[in-house]
């Protein structure tokens, strides 16, 4: 029997045959038939609606705010800006009026520097940087303006012979008997600067409690002769500022006006110069500017600022008030407001 038909051992393998080689066959090695096929790209998933909204609606917020914080800078910018240019004009017109106001004394008009230098003290209230001595030369010109001399007395007129009628043809000249002669009027020798007259004017303001009239006539006495009467100038000043003071920072005054910081003004001043009495008056002063400033700031719309002064305010006495405002009036507001 051939050997390749004989059968094999039970622990032999079969021989398998080989299939022939061609040369030409590319022998090269290939990837498994699965990597062979190209990647299939995933489908992207589409971003959420909302997330995109949320996106979308949050840039246009972070836009207006800087916008809005953009003209919010401007508009400070510009608020500045305008104050330094009216703050500006304010002062070239203040100078201006001043230097008006003494070429006018100077030339003999002192209504018309009355009338500049009372605007410069009383209607703008000038601080003293720009106003200088404006409140001396309005207390001049007002002295000048309502000083008018006595008129020299004259001689009487001669004596003239006039023609009476007669019932006879014959015409007679009678003369006139002169009048009785008279004492010469007492001239005024005064000069409307004269320490001594400024001092009489101003006692008289003080004796029928015109305060501020008193207070320009010495504030003129003490500028033109400041060694005339000095203790007792000093010490009348005092009196008329810590009274018109007073009068004013509880609404005491007549004619109505909010004059609460001129009284503030008059009683530091009042300080200034000496003691002021009774001491709790300068603490009146205090509590009243801090009131106006807080009143200022409530009307401004400035609460933050506000409510500080106003909460220090009603610790010491919240029911204190002017033309029916009260200190817990004020600070509601700007508690309300914040």
């Amino acid at each position: 029997m051939p050997d390749d038909l004989m059968p094999n051992d039970q622990n032999s393998t079969p021989r398998i045959e080989e299939p022939p080689v061609d040369p030409l066959h590319d022998t090269q090695p290939r990837p498994p038939q699965e990597m062979q096929q190209p990647m299939q790209q995933q489908p992207r998933s589409s971003a959420h609606p909302l997330l995109l909204a949320t996106v979308f609606f949050g840039t246009i917020c972070l836009c207006v705010m800087l916008v809005g914080l953009a003209g919010f800078a401007g508009y400070r910018d510009g608020l500045a800006t305008n104050d330094a240019r009216i703050t500006q004009t304010l002062a070239t017109g203040i100078a201006e009026q001043y230097e008006a106001g003494i070429t006018d004394l100077a030339q003999g008009y002192p209504e018309l520097a009355e009338a500049r230098f009372a605007w410069i003290v009383e209607t703008i209230q000038a601080p003293p940087q720009y106003a200088r001595d404006s409140r001396v030369q309005l207390a001049l010109a007002r002295t000048i303006a309502a000083y008018t001399p006595t008129p020299l007395a004259t001689a009487p007129p001669a004596a003239t012979a006039t023609a009476t009628p007669s019932p006879s043809p014959a015409v007679s000249a009678t003369p006139t008997p002169p009048p009785p002669p008279t004492e010469p009027a007492a001239t005024n020798t005064l000069s409307p600067t004269d320490p001594a007259h400024l001092y009489n004017q101003a006692d008289i303001s003080m004796r029928v409690f015109r305060y501020e009239d008193a207070i320009e006539w010495l504030d003129l006495l003490r500028s033109l002769a400041p060694d005339y009467r000095a203790a007792e100038v000093q010490a009348m000043l005092m009196e008329a500022l810590t009274e018109q003071g007073k009068a004013y920072l509880r609404g005491w005054n007549e004619d109505g006006e909010d004059k609460l910081m001129r009284g503030v003004l008059l009683i530091y001043r009042a300080d200034d110069i000496g003691t002021v009495e009774p001491s709790t008056l300068l603490g009146e002063a205090y509590f009243v500017e801090n009131y106006v400033n807080a009143r200022n700031y409530v009307n401004g719309r400035q609460y933050a600022l506000a409510l500080p002064v106003l909460t220090e305010l009603c610790n010491i006495n919240c029911g204190w008030g002017y033309r029916g405002i009260t200190v817990r009036d004020l600070l509601d507001r700007a508690n309300a407001g914040s």
